[in-house]
């Protein structure tokens, strides 16, 4: 089940491009909306806590709004998904486009936005052009909201008038408490793999779009669920490909929203499409970034039920090939179509996170490694190499500090030694083991 905040929500609405997502970011801590100079760039919803004055509230930034006949399927979805949150809102942002004057979709929004009977505010955007908004703004008047505020989202004008207005509009008796989950998890992977549909399932409701156009995911889309006693923040982002397959602009931000996904996460799922029988070039380089970026990792291979005898031979040969990497996260075999397997996804995650918050015996850990390493000979041209200590010592993932007598010369591989046997005689699937080489 969706667990939602239970502040009040504060909706911004609007038609597409008059700067609800510029707004979204000049009002909220972490910037998370894509600003883009193009229609229909926000599609899921978007919201995160905002305080101001010590009164905390919802802020959710919504997909644009349109009435033009013929328009596409995700076009549709989103604007259902914008009916529904109207419903839910304490209060209502509605945007419009001070530069370039009342338009018929403004007029029609503001029909949908009087029936929901919800106070609203009429926020005209790009109020620093103000020979426009000269022009303009008496238009605006006619639309009948009395709360008529100007703003220019991209400077800063009228913000601080706005959210006095917005704390001082807000329910006193439903001030609600800030939730905060015990980990944060973020699905990755390439165009197409079932990120969505995956998120959709875990949290049992549809919160992100699924459609079989690729890219319909543009922004990170997060929403937090409890499992067992465990509240989990899930986030969905854009599929990442290659480099040189990315098309535009555009594009460009997505991927470098879903890479700082990564960053602000504790684990990774990692989605791969097993019907294609292979690891593709782009996944492995994502493995490896999360890898690099000491993430907590669970692969999860989708879309099991299109499965060949072919392309599972050659995807089983396509792990192996990849083992030196692979052998060190858990794997889970699901379809969203079928849901086969998809509540193991929960155990697994739980238990990565158990694993990685183990604590060592030290001297136990000491003897070990040293023991091991006893049977190998690491040099560097002709020095020999040698541990004489290693110490666990308290972090949020497997770390420890290695007392050697050339600290200098400890590079990837004899790191990697020390990690392999670590990873022999302790539980550390999907976990990262971060070594400290320091001077004895």
């Amino acid at each position: 089940m969706d667990v939602t905040t239970s502040h009040p929500k504060v909706l911004i609405v609007g038609r597409t491009n008059v700067g609800k997502s510029t707004l979204f970011n000049r009002l909220a801590e972490n910037r998370r909306s894509i600003v883009f100079d193009r229609e229909g760039v926000t599609r899921d919803y978007i919201e995160e806590v905002v305080t101001w004055q010590d009164i905390p509230f919802t802020l959710i930034d919504t997909g644009g709004m349109s009435f033009v006949k013929g328009t596409d399927e995700i076009t549709k979805r989103v604007q259902e998904k914008v009916i529904r949150l109207l419903n839910q809102a304490s209060i209502l942002l509605f945007v419009v486009d001070g530069k370039n004057g009342l338009q018929l979709e403004d007029e029609k929004i503001a029909d949908v936005v009087r029936r929901a009977n919800k106070p609203t505010f009429l926020l005209v955007n790009k109020a620093d052009n103000l020979r426009a908004m000269d022009d303009n703004i008496t238009e605006f008047y006619g639309l009948g909201f009395s709360n008529l505020i100007p703003i220019s989202a991209v400077h800063g004008t009228g913000i601080s008038l706005l959210l006095k207005n917005i704390v001082d509009t807000l329910p006193t008796d439903h001030q609600g408490e800030t939730l905060k989950p015990v980990y944060n998890v973020a699905l990755i992977g390439r165009p197409n793999v079932g990120k969505s549909s995956l998120m959709n399932l875990l949290l049992q409701h549809e919160r992100s779009i699924v459609s079989d156009v690729a890219g319909t995911t543009r922004e990170p889309i997060t929403a937090m669920t409890y499992n067992l006693n465990d509240l989990i923040q899930f986030t969905d982002t854009a599929g990442v490909r290659r480099p040189r397959k990315v098309e535009d602009d555009l594009e460009g931000l997505m991927v470098k929203s879903s890479l700082i996904a990564v960053k602000n996460a504790d684990i990774i799922i990692m989605m791969i499409d097993a019907s294609e029988g292979k690891i593709a070039d782009q996944e492995l380089k994502l493995l490896f970034y999360a890898y690099e970026q000491h993430k907590m990792i669970v692969v999860v291979f989708n879309k099991t039920d299109l499965l060949t005898e072919y392309t599972k031979y050659t995807l089983e040969q396509s792990i192996e090939e990849y083992k030196f990497i692979l052998k060190k996260v858990p794997q889970i075999w699901i379809s969203c179509l079928t849901h086969k397997n998809v509540s193991k996804i929960f155990n697994e995650v739980q238990q990565v996170w158990r694993r990685c918050h183990q604590e060592f015996n030290p001297v136990e850990v000491d003897e070990l490694v040293k023991t091991e390493m006893l049977n190998k000979f690491l040099v560097h041209n002709t020095a020999p190499l040698r541990i004489s200590a290693v110490v666990p010592i308290g972090s949020n993932m497997p770390t420890f500090v290695l007392e050697v007598n050339h600290p200098q010369f400890f590079g990837p591989s004899e790191l990697g030694c020390v990690e392999n046997i670590l990873r022999k005689h302790y539980d550390l699937l999907g976990c990262p083991v971060r070594l400290f080489p320091r001077k004895d």
